[in-house]
């Protein structure tokens, strides 16, 4: 979503609390910024940095830029679920697991929605068919090649779904958005399932971590098993 009233661009990655976010910054968003929202026939729900740089120029980077990230391998169990109407079948998760593409999602990592237009000119070149660009895996980088990586991502605010309330409220008083404490607290569109430790096999778990390398080198993530 895009606010011009307050200078903002929320980019919404599936599975994060998004949808709940956005029905406190639809206000300030006028119609035809609601092209990149949840409340428009056909809106780009989740559309990526380049999405908007294309769509309304490269001077948009100086709004204040927002995105929920969440433990990756969380956020496919969330995927999976939400797929299949809160059941969870092993083929299908393997495929999301694997072919994301095929069931209509994107990558796995964050990083996807967050390339410039030098990042994305990179990525198609390494990537020159349709289907090998929606299979990009992002691995960990050593730390002499972070620069480049560094100038090839728009880098946003990072709100941690882990610590949604916390992290959320900051944003929206930085922005100087109205919210109700107790509805945001509630969250909407959400999967009701046990730990997604749970639901894991041993290659599933090396496939998420190879395609959210840099996510979790950079967001200190890891596979933990459940406490009980």
């Amino acid at each position: 979503m895009i606010s011009h009233e307050k200078k903002f661009i929320f980019i919404h990655i599936p599975r994060t609390g998004g949808t709940h976010l956005s029905e406190f910054l639809r206000p300030y968003c006028d119609e035809e910024s609601l092209k990149f929202s949840p409340y428009v026939e056909d809106g780009n729900l989740h559309a990526s940095i380049l999405d908007y740089m294309d769509y309304y120029g490269d001077e948009i980077l100086d709004y204040t830029i927002f995105t929920i990230i969440r433990n990756p391998w969380s956020r496919a169990v969330s995927q999976s679920l939400k797929h299949n109407n809160g059941k969870f079948e092993r083929e299908s998760f393997k495929k999301i697991v694997f072919f994301p593409w095929q069931v209509g999602f994107s990558p796995h990592s964050h990083f996807n929605y967050l390339f410039n237009r030098k990042g994305a000119d990179v990525i198609l070149k390494a990537h020159p068919t349709a289907e090998s660009f929606t299979w990009i895996t992002i691995p960990a980088v050593a730390p002499e090649t972070m620069k480049s990586i560094y100038e090839q991502i728009v880098w946003p605010y990072f709100l941690q779904f882990e610590d949604y309330t916390q992290d959320v409220t900051y944003m929206l008083d930085r922005l100087d958005i109205k919210y109700d404490i107790e509805k945001l607290k509630t969250k909407s569109n959400t999967t009701t399932h046990q730990h997604y430790s749970h639901y894991y096999q041993e290659d599933e778990i090396e496939q998420i971590r190879l395609c959210c390398g840099l996510d979790i080198q950079l967001f200190r993530y890891n596979f933990e098993k459940e406490n009980v």
